[in-house]
């Protein structure tokens, strides 16, 4: 071999060396591997009236139980018990270590509801809580606000709503300022809005969505595409927004639960609409 074709071999493999390095070196931080490898998922939940009534239903139970059980932070919506006691029977049946925080009692008639928010206290704290001062009464559930901190450097601001579905767009559109509200009350600009914003069908154009929380001020996980909903129709009602500068948590997996197709129905005595009518969306972030 000439000398110059033994100086074109080194320079191919001194080539190749180092284009293994960026590679390895690009896979090793991408957003697969992560920083250290330890997530969490968050879910949203309507648990459709949610009470002592579903509470007495023990295989209806036993699903709700695994489905939330998935997640490190449930925020479930449509909690309709008067006394705090189906709350507490249903804790007491998950794994030990998860904690809950329940919002007041909402709504301009009788019929009143709660948001419940469900943690893994080994792994997060609870720094602050809160129901938004609604002074011109534009929701008739105002948004619940819980502030997270994780034992590690992950912290953001959850936002759990349910949109009446008459006002959908006069609620949906007010979203964006309770999101900037708590993001300058607790100096955090990560904010997850999360819950049943009814935001398809007959409620609300879907197509306006992108126009209230625009692209480049958020990122929209559970897109139009995907049906929320064991009704026969296909929308997408539950949503799972987050603020820009926390997609950098993201892990890039997401999901909505198919319940009625993950479990045999025809073990049971019950059909999935007891369960709820509406299927848990979830997401997947890094907390370190």
């Amino acid at each position: 071999m000439t000398a110059a074709a033994l100086m074109k071999n080194k320079r191919l493999i001194l080539f190749f060396n180092l284009l293994f390095l960026v590679l390895y070196t690009a896979l090793a931080q991408s957003p697969e591997t992560g920083p250290s490898g330890e997530t969490v998922v968050i879910m949203s939940f309507n648990i459709q009236t949610f009470g002592v009534s579903k509470m007495s239903k023990p295989e209806v139970v036993e699903i709700l139980v695994s489905l939330v059980s998935r997640a490190g932070i449930a925020a479930v919506q449509e909690v309709r018990s008067k006394t705090i006691e189906p709350v507490e029977r249903f804790m007491a049946l998950l794994p030990e270590g998860y904690g809950y925080c329940l919002g007041p009692r909402l709504g301009r008639t009788s019929s009143k509801e709660q948001y419940w928010v469900i943690y893994d206290t080994a792994r997060f704290t609870v720094l602050e809580t809160d129901t938004w001062p609604d002074t011109d009464d534009i929701f008739e559930r105002e948004p619940y606000a819980v502030y997270f901190k994780s034992n590690n450097s992950f912290d953001f601001i959850l936002i759990n709503s349910h949109i009446q579905p008459r006002a959908a767009e006069k609620e949906i559109a007010m979203l964006p300022d309770v999101a900037g509200y708590y993001r300058n009350l607790w100096n955090d600009p990560d904010v997850f809005i999360v819950g049943d914003l009814n935001a398809d069908g007959s409620y609300f154009d879907e197509s306006l969505l992108e126009q209230i929380f625009p692209p480049d001020q958020y990122y929209h996980i559970i897109t139009n595409e995907y049906d929320t909903t064991t009704g026969a129709n296909s929308n997408t009602y539950d949503r799972f927004i987050i603020t820009l500068s926390a997609l950098k948590y993201f892990t890039g997996t997401f999901g909505v639960i198919r319940f009625d197709e993950e479990y045999d129905f025809s073990q049971y005595s019950i059909q999935p609409r007891n369960v709820s009518d509406h299927y848990p969306v979830w997401a997947e972030f890094w907390i370190d």
